[in-house]
């Protein structure tokens, strides 16, 4: 069926600069499945645990042109997150890999001297275990209220669609906390909506954004 036959919630066609929406994501392991509200910024998406307002652009056909207005265009308002502190993340797109490093001259093999005789080593008493302090286990990083849980750039990212299920891979991910973040590279999701139609239209939007389709 061609896009002008199809009817869209958002546009004339499945492509958007933005878009927004539900999904479900695979955890890791495939061990559970959570609900994750979806936010495309064109070259990044965002992901929360709840609703977030806005953020569904007019639906294009893939082939056709588009001009983006001035908002679209503005790269300094990827990443403005309203009613939360300015977040660092790494430039966009990924930056050149560093140049391979020269070969190393061999060194020559070094011999090391006899070590002495150990004393011997008595095994602690179960008094002695009793006064020992278990260090605390480290307390889980804490989320910004109603902000997001994570970025992914899709420069560099692949991204194929699997029946209602779009799979990202090669991605740059940024676990976001209230005091930090977390830079992991490769990573990759899978995604999960409520049709094939919407998984193509997020599929589309993506590629859009950078992400080379598969």
């Amino acid at each position: 069926m061609a896009d002008s036959d199809k009817k869209y919630a958002h546009g004339n066609g499945p492509r958007h600069w933005w878009k927004s929406g539900w999904s479900t994501k695979k955890g890791k392991l495939g061990l559970k499945t959570q609900k994750k509200w979806l936010q495309l910024r064109h070259y990044v998406i965002y992901y929360y645990e709840d609703e977030q307002r806005g953020y569904n652009s007019w639906g294009r056909p893939e082939k056709e042109v588009e001009e983006p207005d001035d908002e679209m265009s503005d790269m300094s308002l990827i990443d403005k997150l309203p009613g939360l502190p300015d977040i660092k993340f790494p430039s966009l797109p990924n930056l050149p890999s560093m140049p391979d490093m020269p070969n190393m001259p061999d060194v020559p093999e070094i011999k090391m001297p006899d070590m002495p005789d150990m004393p011997d080593m008595k095994a602690p008493t179960m008094a002695s275990l009793k006064k020992m302090k278990v260090p605390a286990m480290p307390k889980k990083k804490a989320r910004h209220e109603n902000g997001p849980h994570g970025r992914i750039q899709m420069h560099g990212a692949k991204v194929t669609q699997d029946g209602k299920s779009i799979k990202l891979t090669n991605c740059r991910h940024t676990k976001i906390y209230r005091d930090s973040t977390e830079q992991e590279d490769a990573a990759h999701f899978t995604f999960t909506f409520a049709d094939e139609d919407e998984a193509y239209s997020w599929l589309v939007s993506m590629a859009y954004g950078g992400a080379d389709k598969v």
